[in-house]
């Protein structure tokens, strides 16, 4: 009888260290009474100091509710919808995952957010590009049509490589200065030989080492009207360039040696591979709206 006492009580200790266990991993924060793991609001937290580091606790605690309102919804959302991540999806958290992990992964261990956290973060950002295909899918909630879609993407969408050049320079203390205006010239007349080259049947990789310090994208690069990576009416000079075509350019403190691709074609079916990009320019704003709607049903608790 002894034993057997003992040995439920050894199973309840058990119990209770791995119950104390599971509990070190909360963060006393619960969503509409569901805790909360303890990594997944850090990271919240982190992100918005990082992109308000001016703002005040009570607005910052405010966003980070918010954040970890939308996690939960978007989440619920998926499952509620019975919607499942492909494997090539579930392949691309994945490498995602290790490569941020890989470059700031002592940043993250230090805030107190594990590999897992960030696996389950990079996972929601999944769930929410897929609950928005859902929601304005044919039989969806708001139907936008493949036409729709298409349409949008062939007009708002342009596809290329390039090479780019840079109208600066560094002084002694390193700072950006102007090329004078021989050192703009002689580049600028590098970069018209090269889209002459392109033009005349060679390609931009490998006339992408013939001028020095440049960079080159010689793989095909696809961007939307509204991407703010790239100068202001970049997308407008490339737009104007006709498919198959090169043209060298300069805006900003840039020059440019861009040959067009043509978006539309049948056979590469771009629009297969950026659609749920599309998706997200043409109704990411709308959606936001829906998301907003969602997330006032979740209550964050601390």
């Amino acid at each position: 009888m002894k034993r057997g006492f003992c040995t439920v009580t050894a199973g309840i200790l058990c119990f209770c260290l791995l119950f104390l266990s599971a509990c070190s991993n909360r963060s006393g924060v619960q969503v509409n009474g569901t805790p909360i793991d303890k990594g997944v609001v850090l990271y919240f937290t982190d992100e918005v100091r990082k992109a308000q580091p001016d703002a005040d606790e009570a607005t910052l605690l405010e966003a980070a509710n918010r954040k970890i309102a939308e996690y939960v919804a978007v989440n619920s959302a998926f499952a509620d919808r019975g919607l499942a991540l492909t494997t090539a999806e579930k392949a691309e958290i994945s490498q995602t995952v290790n490569a941020l992990w890989r470059l700031f992964g002592n940043y993250y261990t230090e805030l107190g957010v594990s590999k897992q956290d960030l696996q389950k973060i990079e996972t929601s950002k999944a769930y929410q590009d897929a609950v928005m295909v859902d929601y304005y899918a044919a039989d969806g909630d708001e139907p936008v049509s493949e036409d729709t879609l298409k349409s949008y993407f062939n007009e708002n969408y342009i596809a290329f490589q390039s090479i780019t050049g840079f109208l600066t320079t560094a002084d002694n203390n390193g700072n950006a200065v102007p090329l004078s205006d021989a050192e703009k010239s002689a580049l600028t007349a590098s970069f018209e030989k090269i889209a002459e080259s392109i033009n005349g049947g060679s390609s931009v990789e490998s006339q992408a080492s013939t001028v020095e310090n440049t960079t080159a994208n010689t793989e095909t690069v696809v961007i939307s009207r509204a991407n703010t990576n790239y100068p202001s009416d970049f997308f407008a000079q490339v737009a104007a360039i006709e498919n198959g075509s090169a043209k060298a350019f300069t805006t900003g403190d840039y020059i440019f040696v861009v040959q067009r691709e043509d978006i539309t074609d049948a056979e590469r079916n771009l629009f297969a591979t950026y659609r749920t990009d599309c998706l997200k320019t043409l109704k990411g704003e709308a959606f936001e709206q829906v998301l907003e709607a969602w997330v006032g049903a979740y209550t964050v608790e601390r």
